[in-house]
């Protein structure tokens, strides 16, 4: 077992809560100096710290350029899809890195989830919920309504119908980003 595999167990938040923003932070620290840092391909999934670990928030990786990150933003209590930069996509929160969904070390994404993320730049998809209708239930109806193998799934509201009773938490987008692309580990974005 290498040093930095105990080290990560070491720092995984623990019960009582309150020690979350502590672990957060060391979990941080390993993630940013030990171990190698990636660049996001295309329809990756990219996820931030929020709340020092009490709370994430994701996107999709689109390409190249300033606005490259689609996200769900909260719009007082309204659901606008919009493009955005790695700088706005931490803003308001207690990041310091953007995490890629990767394969053992390697960046993992596809091309149609970032044209699934695009094609819905500027639609209102309704009232936020916290725990329903969030960034994480968007990034994963791209995840799976950009997989080649769920062709049914390209209007919004048929997957609501789906998915609606479901808590969307980071949990999940990570259970669903490892189904659909492979993903078994998050990697720093290098920017």
């Amino acid at each position: 077992m290498s040093f930095l595999k105990v080290l990560k167990d070491i720092v995984k938040p623990v019960n009582p809560p309150i020690f979350t923003p502590v672990a957060n932070l060391a979990e941080s620290f390993v993630d940013n100096v030990f171990r190698d840092k990636v660049k996001p391909v295309k329809g990756s999934v990219l996820y931030c710290d929020l709340l020092m670990g009490y709370m994430e928030h994701s996107g999709i990786y689109v390409g190249e350029g300033k606005d490259c990150i689609v996200e769900l933003h909260n719009d007082n209590g309204t659901c606008i899809i919009q493009k955005v930069t790695p700088e706005q996509f931490m803003e308001g929160g207690t990041a310091v890195s953007i995490y890629v969904s990767c394969s053992s070390h390697d960046p993992v994404g596809k091309k149609r989830i970032a044209k699934t993320a695009l094609s819905m730049v500027g639609q209102n998809l309704g009232e936020y919920s916290l725990i329903s209708n969030n960034c994480h239930m968007f990034t994963d109806y791209c995840l799976r309504c950009g997989d080649k193998k769920n062709q049914g799934c390209y209007e919004w509201t048929d997957y609501i119908k789906h998915y609606a009773n479901r808590e969307m938490t980071l949990t999940y987008l990570k259970e669903s980003a490892e189904e659909i692309l492979g993903a078994d580990t998050w990697r720093v974005w290098d920017r």
